[in-house]
């Protein structure tokens, strides 16, 4: 079940479930996410300030989208642009570049087997009871 909230836009209760809008906020979010998109695609080459002086959505909201994956933006010669939050180059879509999404996953990918090496070279020589651990024993036992 969601809480109840105010929408920060309008001001509205509302029963907040997914996003912190209201589901009128939500609608006319969603219609001006179409309007850009629409925008984007009929002029490829659009600069962000062209887009919102265009439509009149905000700069923090397209390059929200644009975080988000849900529109690509391609002009090179714009001024905001999304930039990795890893190393600051610009970037298309999301929040890392390739080359940071790949040294990332490789960190993690290294950083999981490890600890299962760890964890399986600990429990050897130990029998099947003594790996676990019961509060229950624990407690009766003080």
């Amino acid at each position: 079940m969601g809480e109840l909230k105010n929408c920060p836009v309008c001001g509205k209760v509302f029963v907040k479930v997914v996003k912190n809008l209201c589901p009128a906020c939500i609608e006319a979010e969603e219609r001006e996410f179409m309007e850009v998109r629409d925008y984007i695609k009929d002029n490829p080459g659009a600069s962000v300030e062209e887009i919102t002086t265009i439509t009149g959505t905000e700069e923090k909201k397209i390059l929200r989208w644009l975080r988000e994956g849900r529109i690509e933006y391609t002009n090179s010669e714009g001024k905001l642009r999304p930039t990795c939050k890893s190393c600051g180059t610009p970037i298309n879509v999301g929040n890392l570049c390739a080359k940071c999404a790949k040294e990332l996953s490789s960190k993690i990918n290294s950083m999981t087997s490890a600890g299962q090496k760890y964890n399986k070279s600990s429990d050897e020589g130990r029998d099947e009871n003594s790996r676990r651990m019961y509060a229950a024993k624990r407690v009766r036992k003080d």
